[in-house]
């Protein structure tokens, strides 16, 4: 149950529904920092805002643009938001187009949404040798699928020892780090427990 809760929780949101037809006029509000969107099959994990769409709304993760607004870690926005309908959106992108109209307010403060709730944590097992010894990589499954097959996972994973001829079976996060150089979040994944670590070598990896 949990997995499947952040499965749902980070695909990208797009507020509203197919019956949608007007525009409308909401008060949003934007979290000083960021949580992760996407699936992990693919690797569509990218940074998204924390936003909540009313007054009373709970926290949720919207990875779409905002026209006019641009994020900045540490400030908490409150905006007047227009959304409207696209006529024949693409099959891959939004059917709603969402822009600032007014800032209401900006204020210098810590989230009072945790960002951790918004960053998704899943089980893989890596294979017991390195998908591309030039570069940091594995081979991985996605233990959230029935019959999952191994794929090329080409970041590292923060606190993994990879051990040569070993297939372990971890729990990872990914996480929205802020990187100073770049004054952008970027996604880091991160072993949040060792599960098993077996001497063996993993059978059906792909050749390259």
């Amino acid at each position: 149950m949990k997995k499947l809760f952040f499965l749902l929780l980070s695909l990208p949101f797009v507020f509203g529904s197919c019956d949608d037809e007007k525009s409308r006029t909401e008060t949003w509000t934007v979290a000083p920092e960021k949580g992760v969107a996407g699936v992990m099959m693919g690797f569509g994990y990218v940074p998204a805002c924390i936003v909540k769409t009313g007054p009373n709304a709970d926290w949720e993760l919207f990875s779409n643009d905002i026209l006019g607004f641009t994020f900045e870690k540490g400030y908490q926005t409150e905006m007047l938001v227009r959304i409207d309908p696209i006529p024949n959106p693409p099959a891959d992108g939004s059917s709603l187009r969402y822009t600032m109209l007014r800032q209401l307010s900006r204020i210098p403060t810590e989230s009072s949404a945790d960002p951790s709730r918004f960053c998704p944590e899943f089980e893989v097992t890596i294979a017991s040798e390195r998908a591309d010894r030039h570069i940091a990589a594995y081979w991985f499954k996605d233990m959230l699928y029935t019959d999952p097959r191994w794929q090329a996972f080409p970041w590292e994973i923060d606190g993994f020892d990879f051990k040569p001829g070993y297939e372990a079976r971890i729990r990872i996060q990914a996480v929205a780090e802020y990187d100073e150089t770049a004054a952008d979040y970027t996604v880091k994944y991160h072993q949040t427990e060792l599960l098993s670590s077996e001497k063996k070598d993993s059978e059906g990896l792909p050749q390259i």
